[in-house]
């Protein structure tokens, strides 16, 4: 699913895509990875979300070289990092060569300034600094609406980051995997502002 998503004075198209698994050609997880691949096609920049909790796992590194395949902008996210909790997730992640792991607990809204700093060239903005990011000239809009696509494997809390940008419990989540089966859209309103 998609909507208009913003952060800070950010706004942009997002794409939750269903998660990144590795199947045989006729199964469920075979179309999933299918409509990943075409939210990544259409998308300007990707976030690859990792569970920074539970390190890379084998699946992350698979994905890491398809997402490079793809030749879409990547940033790499790695969620659950509230606290400490996170902090050698995080360090191993840079072994995937996305440069640095954005740090962020999607639960908590822990993390979405330095998710605004990485996302702001891709606007041609300038990350944090002297300027308000919260867009004292109103909001910075692409020229043409950025989309965003979220991927990773299942559980890594891709729903759940979506939910944050939107301000609300839109989409479905839950520890179990596989809550997620189907890209998942979504308006949403910020300050008023409809995004």
């Amino acid at each position: 699913h998609e909507g208009r998503a913003k952060l800070g004075d950010l706004e942009f198209q997002a794409v939750d895509t269903p998660g990144l698994e590795e199947a045989s050609s006729d199964s469920l997880e075979s179309r999933m990875l299918s409509q990943t691949e075409r939210a990544l096609a259409g998308a300007d920049v990707a976030l690859f979300l990792i569970d920074a909790r539970a390190g890379i796992t084998p699946t992350d590194r698979h994905f890491a070289s398809w997402l490079r395949e793809h030749g879409t902008p990547i940033i790499l996210v790695a969620n659950k990092c509230e606290g400490a909790a996170g902090l050698s997730g995080r360090l191993e992640a840079y072994a995937l060569g996305f440069g640095a792991p954005i740090p962020v607990s999607a639960e908590h809204g822990e993390g979405m300034g330095d998710l605004y700093d990485a996302l702001a060239p891709s606007f041609g903005a300038p990350p944090r600094g002297g300027e308000d990011r919260l867009g004292a000239a109103g909001p910075r809009i692409s020229p043409k609406p950025l989309e965003l696509a979220i991927v990773g494997r299942p559980n890594v809390g891709k729903s759940t980051l979506i939910n944050r940008l939107l301000g609300e419990e839109r989409m479905l989540t839950g520890p179990d995997p596989g809550v997620t089966r189907d890209a998942i859209g979504a308006e949403w309103r910020h300050s008023g502002l409809r995004v």
